[in-house]
């Protein structure tokens, strides 16, 4: 509609323009014919008014002969001032007289010429009527010319733009499916390049939408999998250690006090003086079989749950697993730097001692290091916890699928909110450092 109302206002101050061109134009050439034949009707009489042929014959019947001159009007008068002879009216255009302000703005200024003739006055005035009435036609002609344009014009223009924005309803009607929450909602391909641009950009728009928005929902659901998946791994996890503790207090209390008295029971055999050689030897294989499975039992406790952890606490505990440690590999160096801990909760106590224990066993299985170096500190904010060895390093595929115990390490860390840090070291060796905030 507003470039409707543009057009029809450029069209309209363009008519304007034609027709004051027109005015200006009328105005110079009514000037320009009023002062010819003015100029050329008073040269012919200036010439003729001395010439006593025309003066004999009568200066009246010749201006009767002569008729109507354009653009001038001839009066003769006697001397006593009536009027002998006046110039016969334009008969071309009768009844088609100019308004009044348009005949005043294309009309020259009036000229007056009078002459002595044998038989009186004879006058002789500017007439502009037949070149003003000859404007007048011309200006109707013009505006009614520029009115049909104005009005086709207007109208061939109202419905090229119609046509051309009859595609623009679709689009409004597809933004507000997609403000609805209708992402799915498509342009037809339109053949004009403008809303066609436009369509391809709109489906492009909705199409990237609707796959950022499927690909956050999956993002979405993945991580809603990621952390029930997480849920449960902590709750086995959970419940493995209880399981562990219980059977470690088991194995300590009720198995480790069988096993004793399985022990000295035999020993009682073979203390007795009236038994034989073949049931001291019996009583003495019991005896030294009940003392293996003791030590092997002994042995297996601090893996399952040491129960310093719960008794003692974290920092004793792990000094007795790096002692056991030192028991078993005399030829590496394990050094342990144990700060000032604060209270940890269980789950925190428990991790940061399975964290420890898998970094170094992995260290002693796989990494042939002679130096281990254990460091656990707390900080203002987070329990810092490194281990460190000077062995071969980490595999180049230590990330991929198959090392469970250091992507233990990387899940039970952000379980707490943490993270852990695993790399390799220079020159040599490998190194895994975990960082725990307290405030959990």
């Amino acid at each position: 509609m507003q470039l409707n109302l543009l057009v029809a206002a450029m069209t309209a101050i363009f008519v304007v323009a034609l027709l004051a061109m027109h005015l200006e134009t009328t105005r110079s050439s009514v000037r320009a014919e009023v002062e010819a034949g003015n100029r050329v009707a008073t040269q012919l009489f200036a010439n003729l008014v001395p010439d006593d042929g025309v003066n004999g014959r009568g200066f009246g019947e010749f201006l009767s002969r002569l008729g109507h001159v354009r653009a001038t009007m001839i009066r003769l008068h006697d001397r006593n001032g009536g009027l002998i002879y006046a110039s016969p009216p334009d008969v071309r255009k009768p009844g088609r007289e100019p308004p009044r302000w348009y005949a005043d703005m294309v009309a020259p200024e009036p000229v007056h010429r009078s002459f002595q003739t044998p038989e009186g006055v004879l006058d002789i005035d500017a007439d502009p009527t037949s070149a003003v009435r000859d404007g007048w036609d011309g200006a109707l002609h013009m505006f009614q010319f520029g009115a049909v344009i104005f009005v086709l014009g207007n109208l061939l223009v109202y419905w090229l733009v119609w046509r051309a924005t009859q595609p623009f309803a679709r689009i409004v009607r597809g933004l507000d499916e997609v403000q609805r929450g209708d992402l799915r909602a498509r342009l037809p391909a339109y053949w004009r390049a403008e809303a066609g641009t436009i369509a391809l950009a709109f489906n492009r728009m909705t199409r990237t939408i609707e796959e950022n928005i499927d690909a956050r929902q999956q993002a979405l659901e993945a991580q809603l999998r990621l952390e029930q998946n997480r849920e449960l791994a902590d709750t086995v996890r959970a419940r493995i250690e209880d399981e562990r503790r219980e059977i470690a207090r088991e194995l300590h209390d009720e198995t480790g006090q069988s096993v004793t008295a399985i022990k000295s029971l035999a020993l009682a055999l073979v203390r007795r003086t009236d038994s034989d050689e073949t049931t001291r030897g019996a009583a003495q294989l019991i005896a030294d079989t009940a003392g293996k499975l003791y030590a092997a039992m002994h042995g297996l406790i601090p893996r399952l749950r040491p129960l310093t952890l719960d008794s003692l606490g974290l920092a004793d505990a792990l000094r007795e697993q790096v002692g056991d440690w030192r028991r078993r590999h005399p030829a590496v160096e394990i050094a342990l730097d144990l700060g000032l801990l604060p209270a940890l909760g269980e789950t925190a106590t428990v991790a940061v001692y399975r964290i420890a224990q898998e970094a170094v066993t992995n260290a002693l299985r796989h990494a042939d290091a002679r130096h281990i170096g254990i460091t656990l500190e707390a900080g203002s904010s987070a329990l810092c916890l490194r281990v460190s060895d000077d062995g071969i390093g980490l595999p180049v595929d230590w990330r991929l699928a198959g090392h469970y115990g250091l992507r233990g390490i990387v899940e039970r860390a952000q379980a707490l909110g943490g993270e852990a840090r695993i790399g390799n070291r220079e020159p040599r060796g490998a190194s895994i450092e975990v960082e725990i905030p307290l405030r959990r």
